[in-house]
């Protein structure tokens, strides 16, 4: 029974959550990122793209 109550006190796994926290907040910043911009980004690799010379 000690063992389950010393179990629930130790704060050990507070930085898991905390990096899982932080790792779904960077998620949604580079989705929103990525929507935001995403078109941009396409026709900007496109032209460069179409603006390489051919390579035999």
């Amino acid at each position: 029974m000690q063992h389950i109550v010393n179990f629930f006190r130790e704060e050990d796994g507070l930085a898991v959550t905390e990096y899982g926290l932080l790792l779904a907040i960077v998620a949604v910043a580079v989705v929103a990122v990525i929507k935001t911009f995403g078109t941009k980004l396409t026709g900007l690799f496109s032209s460069a793209t179409t603006a390489l010379p051919a390579t035999p």
